[in-house]
């Protein structure tokens, strides 16, 4: 309608008043600060009893909505099911075997191995970390005779051992007040870890009256661990009795998505909360007796090594959900790929999910665990499961099973072939397979270790 030359005459008085400015028309704005990064680390916390992951309970109606605009993978494993060394490998990007094969009593991170919060500050990040674990501290504990976690922290806040995520959220909240940008901030939280006893002012929602064991009331699984794995007093067990063990462990989980919201929304206050990268996992998940076992640190099934992966990163789309088979050890990986670092020389064994993410990965995933004698292989169905002591495997539809309770191992079946072939292959690649029973060795002398210092029974 107004011809050419009315275009012309508006192109060039935007150049002239681009130039008088003394901006080139191909200048860019300049860049933002980089992001921050805060890794939320949920102890023992299993996927399946949150309702993004289809649990029928309530226990995380903010996480879900929070969860609702950030990435979500539907079937991430840990790659061990015990702290140690489950958070070794997430910091690091390593696999399990090399934490267990560290001198009697080392259960931190070797001075030799790369760790994100080192090389984030090596990026001009500070680096923060506030834990309630009593495993990874920096400090030696009763349960961690010589800490070892503080490897790239300018700050390791361990004060709030074992306690509740409200005294975790108000350090935290006490390193924002002086904190500068950008920040990684690496947050351990312990619900809901046993005792399954959410604080006496929180008002339950799942668990009820109850007139049975007193451990039971309290929360406490050890009796029943003892009894399983120490031969210690024999006690009877309903349904009833295991059914509210699991209420405590849900009233936990809806106790700490309260503690999570009110986190954000410090955030949100301070004006942290856009500009930041944040990851929701487990270090690995609980057993009620659904493989006649007890609590965590044994086997690698559903139950302990399907944890929660929520990401979140800014200018990245949200709403979304991911099927594909990932692993905690990813997430280094995909962190420092979207914040532009490069990764060649830190020898990392996990894989940026980037590409998944951006559509550009189509081939088929693997996941992979190791906790004691078993390794497990698995695409994000089936899972094959290998027992290097009785030389058995078990084959795991995860789809129709999800807890696992059906064995669909036959040497015959499509599926095992490729899945033996893919935990071979890993095995092989990390070096697991020429020291396997070195290896196997190593971390049964590490679970020992952890059994004389009273944290595992």
């Amino acid at each position: 309608m107004f011809g050419r030359r009315f275009v012309v005459i508006v192109v060039l008085a935007v150049a002239l008043f681009t130039n008088a400015c003394g901006l080139a028309p191909e200048d860019e704005a300049p860049a933002g600060p980089p992001p921050n990064v805060i890794i939320v680390m949920v102890d023992t916390l299993r996927a399946d009893h949150m309702g993004l992951y289809g649990y029928d309970r309530r226990t995380t109606p903010f996480i879900r909505k929070f969860a609702s605009e950030s990435l979500v993978f539907a079937h991430a494993r840990s790659q061990s099911a015990c702290t140690f060394p489950s958070v070794n490998s997430l910091l690091t990007s390593r696999y399990p075997a090399i934490f267990n094969r560290q001198e009697k009593g080392q259960l931190g991170i070797p001075d030799d191995i790369p760790a994100i919060a080192e090389i984030l500050k090596a990026n001009g990040y500070q680096t923060v970390a506030v834990s309630a674990s009593p495993i990874v501290r920096a400090t030696p504990s009763k349960y961690n005779p010589t800490g070892g976690f503080e490897k790239g922290f300018d700050a390791f806040i361990e004060g709030c051992v074992w306690r509740h995520g409200g005294c975790v959220n108000q350090n935290v909240f006490e390193q924002l007040e002086n904190i500068s940008e950008p920040f990684f901030l690496y947050i351990h939280y312990m619900e809901p870890h046993g005792y399954y006893a959410p604080p006496p002012n929180y008002k339950k929602q799942f668990a009820g009256e109850y007139d049975g064991h007193e451990f039971i009331r309290k929360g406490n699984p050890n009796p029943i661990a003892k009894m399983l794995y120490r031969d210690g007093p024999k006690v009877e067990i309903t349904d009833r009795d295991m059914q509210h063990l699991v209420d405590l462990y849900d009233d936990e989980i809806r106790f700490f998505d309260g503690v999570f919201r009110r986190l954000i929304g410090r955030l949100q206050e301070k004006e942290l909360f856009d500009n930041t990268m944040y990851v929701i996992t487990g270090d690995h998940g609980e057993m009620f007796m659904e493989h006649g076992q007890i609590k965590h640190c044994r086997g690698v099934w559903n139950t302990v090594t399907h944890v929660p992966l929520v990401l979140r990163i800014p200018g990245v789309e949200g709403g979304r959900r991911l099927p594909q088979a990932v692993q905690n050890l990813d997430i280094v990986p995909t962190l420092l790929d979207y914040l532009e670092i490069d990764t060649s020389t830190f020898g990392f064994e996990g894989n940026s999910l980037r590409p998944l993410i951006e559509g550009l990965d189509k081939k088929r995933r693997y996941a992979f665990a190791n906790q004691g004698f078993y390794r497990s292989a698995d695409d994000g169905r089936f899972h094959l499961i290998f027992e290097n002591s009785t030389q058995e495997m078990t084959l795991f539809d995860m789809r129709s099973d999800p807890l696992e309770q059906n064995d669909l191992y036959d040497p015959e079946h499509p599926e095992v072939g490729r899945l033996r072939e893919m935990l071979d292959l890993w095995l092989t690649n990390t070096g697991q397979l020429a020291s396997l029973d070195e290896d196997l060795a190593a971390a049964k002398a590490k679970e020992e270790e952890l059994r004389a210092l009273g944290y595992l029974q």
